[in-house]
């Protein structure tokens, strides 16, 4: 069985600790990134877990970081999960590629962090993700599979790809859409891996709410591309380091998926074929729910778990707040607040 470890603040100072019954206890040492901890820091945490020895801080007492650190890779899977695919209409049996886009590190916020609406976002969307922390280096193609999944993946992380639809439809940019700061909420709990986790990894429950209202709900079981599948393919194209981020994708429930898939109803196939893609993103803009995209206030709340329990990666509970302004002086402009990270 794996073990839960977090980065926490106390004070000024930023620890990684081992996570025993809502505590957390300090791994000596000291590690500037998650890259730093999963090479110097993991093997301590894991002879702790066996030992039980050391005195826990209450984890309500401290300040919970994301457990991903910058500057990382933050790669993503689109439309991997066949409940989203359908929801957008599309048919997930006739997807034959692997999508990949990516999000800016600085993007990156805490499983408490406030998320930033900037002022020019109508449509701002949820993404609850499972997330693959790399745990070793990979510079060349690599043939990766469930069996050996461990030896490539250090553990598990829990992520939300807040994304500006309208910024994504209008202007077809998803990094920048999905790369606003405070846009990628993660933690607050990274699950190191345990070789006999394996069996459990395509049998993860997936939970966002909003307001308490359930959005999303379903199984890793929906994946189109599983883990080994894309990281063999990803050796392929990219190098990736210990402490980089890979978001495997969401399922149906975002707040696009009900806009399209009722647009998609309204225009038919046959009329789509006179609408160049700008055209139906301003038909979607113009047909869109306000009610299903996040405002000011809202507060979301993301899980994901075995359905035994043994994998939890805790929850998430991120407040959407307005920009500030910024005035600029001198020519220099106060920083975007984000927390936790």
């Amino acid at each position: 069985m794996g073990i839960h470890v977090a980065r926490f603040k106390t004070g000024n100072e930023v620890h990684w600790g081992w996570v025993r019954a809502r505590q957390v206890v300090p791994v000596p040492g000291q590690y500037p990134s998650l890259g730093a901890f999963l090479e110097h820091g993991q093997e301590r945490a894991w002879a702790m877990s066996v030992g039980g020895a050391g005195k826990g801080l209450p984890l309500a007492e401290v300040e919970v970081l994301s457990p991903v650190t910058s500057p990382c890779n933050v790669v993503c899977q689109g439309q991997n999960y066949r409940s989203h695919m359908l929801e957008v209409g599309l048919d997930p049996d006739a997807k034959d590629f692997n999508q990949f886009f990516r999000k800016a590190c600085s993007s990156l916020t805490s499983s408490t962090g406030d998320i930033v609406r900037p002022k020019r976002v109508r449509m701002l969307d949820y993404e609850v993700e499972l997330g693959l922390i790399i745990g070793r280096r990979i510079d060349g193609p690599l043939q990766v599979t469930r069996a050996r999944l461990h030896e490539v993946v250090a553990g598990l992380v829990m992520g939300n790809d807040i994304s500006a639809r309208d910024l994504q439809l209008i202007e077809g940019q998803w990094h920048k859409a999905k790369s606003f700061r405070t846009f990628c909420p993660v933690g607050p709990f990274l699950y190191l891996l345990a070789p006999e986790d394996l069996v459990r990894l395509m049998d993860l429950r997936l939970s966002l709410s909003v307001n308490g209202e359930l959005r999303q709900n379903a199984s890793t079981a929906e994946m189109i591309y599983p883990p080994e599948e894309t990281l063999t393919e990803l050796s392929e194209v990219m190098d990736l380091f210990p402490g980089d981020l890979v978001l495997t994708g969401t399922p149906s429930g975002v707040g696009a998926g009900r806009t399209v898939s009722r647009l998609a109803r309204g225009v038919g196939s046959f009329i789509r074929l006179f609408l160049s893609d700008r055209m139906l993103a301003k038909l979607i803009l113009k047909s869109s729910n306000p009610a299903a995209y996040l405002k000011e206030g809202d507060v979301i709340r993301a899980s994901i778990s075995s359905p035994d329990g043994v994998i939890h990666l805790g929850m998430q509970e991120n407040r959407v707040v307005a920009q500030e302004s910024v005035t600029v002086v001198d020519g220099t402009a106060p920083a975007i607040r984000v927390g936790g990270i």
